[in-house]
């Protein structure tokens, strides 16, 4: 009776593990798309949270796009402005989107892909809002909005790129990962159990 605490500790541990490197490359690519590459809104942070949300669930959902962005932001050095407030949100809900797409499911390949895409709309109009909302640069009406969704739609196109590019790439790597280091040992764990039984 007392293997089954310990399988999840093993595969908590190795989630934990798991989540830590995903927060790393999340950083290291964010900084190296906006430093290097410098494409506005062709970023990897809405792909990374949608396929850590359903390939860890649970409260790795919203951490590991909050720690990614907030570890790049200071790297960045983001200020007070109320617009970080849209913008983490957005990843933070993307992240915990992505447990609606459950792993090894019918189709998932398409249907992660079709979440990022989602992903993208939700992040443009919600961000867009935000946008209109706190800096003041148009009207306060429905003109004014309709103007901040306008001057976005150049942004939207790249991060659309970005997510069709970013989101098949990771939900492979995900998928080869996650198989060997999580599954793997959780089922030579099963076998171990299953064999000391007289």
């Amino acid at each position: 009776m007392e293997i089954c605490p310990r399988i999840f500790l093993i595969m908590n541990k190795r989630k934990i593990l798991f989540s830590i490197f995903i927060i790393f490359i999340g950083v290291t690519i964010r900084i190296f798309l906006n430093e290097v590459i410098r494409i506005p809104n062709f970023e990897a942070v809405t792909s990374l949270s949608l396929v850590s949300g359903s390939f860890l669930g649970g409260v790795f959902a919203p951490v590991i796009p909050l720690f990614i962005i907030f570890l790049s932001d200071t790297y960045f050095g983001f200020g007070h402005h109320p617009i970080y407030l849209f913008t983490w949100s957005a990843f933070i809900l993307i992240g915990i989107f992505g447990l609606l797409f459950k792993k090894n499911s019918k189709y998932y390949f398409l249907k992660i892909t079709g979440g990022g895409i989602a992903s993208v709309l939700f992040f443009y109009l919600w961000t867009n809002f935000g946008w209109w909302l706190s800096f003041g640069m148009y009207p306060m009406n429905l003109q004014g909005l309709i103007q901040s969704y306008i001057a976005g739609l150049p942004f939207l196109k790249n991060q659309l790129i970005s997510v069709l590019v970013f989101t098949p790439v990771f939900t492979a790597l995900f998928s080869l990962v996650y198989d060997k280091f999580l599954i793997k040992e959780k089922k030579h764990e099963d076998f171990a159990f299953v064999a000391k039984i007289p």
